[in-house]
């Protein structure tokens, strides 16, 4: 599955090279920070100054007389920490494709990424993820269409040690109907397959299914997005201690921008889903999460924007020790931008993340960050 969508969108991508495209971009990107608690920690914190430089370049075109249009991007950069840089710093990179129109869609993202995959884990290692997906509609117009959606998952922990048990592949196909209220608007019922394969932790294979209704596209005047209510379920192929060997959750997918003028936005996102995980008695924990934020521009020049966000951890099962660990991580960041010229801006962040625990000092933390950058885009 993973190599025949990607050959299809290499496939794609090199029919189009060739057509009428914009101008070639290059970003480069400069940002110092400093975060007093770099290991997540709750005793024995540290603190380090890190200089993160990027650079990269974006690459828009648009075939002639067709819908289609495409975006690429690739950046790429190192991250040097004043403390203990032999351990702590890191190479990252983003390499991002899309390519298609309103029926149909093709795309590929490449991470390479020091930061942890999920909330759960808290100590960095070097990873990388990649995902593939193609999907189409067979109208926009018409009051019922019919959609098809496929996608490859990858991710592989390249430090070797104990993080190589999460290496996996995950593979989703699903079909969708949808009631096309607008060309820009549409009721759906949705189902995907879905499945699991870990490269050496076989304990968490799996197979199952996510069944979706919900609305996307143009929800109200100046408000897109897309919200769904979700029911998600895994069927597991192998014993483990202490767990059963089925899992489902009533969960949600919510994506909301509302843009009431060009000069201030706000936008709700969230989620409630299954992470699969390496700890006792639990294949997964249950993640429900909700982020809301807002930016508004000043005298054109400068933006104020606010992030708050709220994430709970929760394990189906006890641990040996009688207590079923939950976790509760609250960030909020605000963030000041100025606009020197369309193609040159700056700005300056402060972030603070705290997680509270039921189980153990370990598993709390609180941690501090204030940064500045500048960017240029030419």
């Amino acid at each position: 599955m993973r190599k025949s969508i990607f050959s299809t969108f290499i496939l794609v991508c090199l029919s189009v090279l060739t057509l009428n495209a914009s101008d070639l971009k290059f970003i480069a990107f400069e940002e110092l920070s400093y975060d007093d608690n770099i290991y997540l920690t709750n005793d024995n914190r540290v603190g380090s100054a890190i200089s993160s430089t990027k650079l990269g370049a974006l690459y828009d075109l648009t075939v002639p007389n067709s819908s289609l249009k495409g975006k690429f991007s690739a950046i790429g950069g190192y991250n040097a920490y004043q403390k203990h840089n032999h351990k702590n710093g890191f190479w990252d990179a983003l390499v991002n494709a899309d390519f298609g129109n309103d029926l149909f869609k093709v795309g590929d993202t490449f991470l390479l990424t020091s930061d942890p995959a999920n909330l759960e884990i808290t100590v960095r290692d070097q990873r990388i993820n990649n995902k593939a997906y193609i999907s189409y509609k067979t109208s926009t117009k018409n009051k019922l269409s019919i959609g098809f959606k496929a996608s490859d998952e990858y991710e592989k922990y390249t430090s070797g040690g104990v993080m190589t048990a999460l290496d996996r592949n995950r593979v989703n196909a699903g079909v969708g109907i949808y009631y096309n209220v607008s060309e820009k608007t549409s009721l759906l019922a949705e189902y995907t397959y879905t499945a699991l394969a870990y490269d050496s932790n076989h304990e968490n294979n799996s197979t199952g299914g996510i069944a979706a209704l919900g609305i996307e596209g143009k929800l109200a005047s100046k408000v897109t997005g897309e919200a769904k209510a979700t029911y998600n379920y895994r069927n597991y192929s192998h014993d483990k201690a202490g767990c059963d060997n089925y899992g489902d959750l009533f969960g949600y997918n919510v994506s909301i921008t509302w843009e009431p003028t060009t000069k201030n936005l706000l936008r709700l996102s969230g989620t409630r889903d299954f992470e699969e995980i390496l700890y006792p008695n639990n294949r997964y924990f249950v993640s429900t999460g909700v982020n809301l934020y807002g930016a508004q521009k000043i005298k054109d020049k400068f933006t104020v924007g606010l992030t708050l966000g709220y994430d709970n951890l929760s394990y189906p099962k006890d641990d040996g020790t009688g207590v079923k660990r939950s976790d509760d991580v609250y960030t909020v960041r605000p963030e000041l931008n100025y606009q020197f010229k369309e193609w040159l801006s700056a700005g300056v962040w402060y972030q603070y993340r705290r997680r509270a625990s039921n189980s153990g000092a370990i598993n709390r933390y609180y941690n501090n960050r204030v940064g500045a950058f500048i960017k240029a885009i030419f």
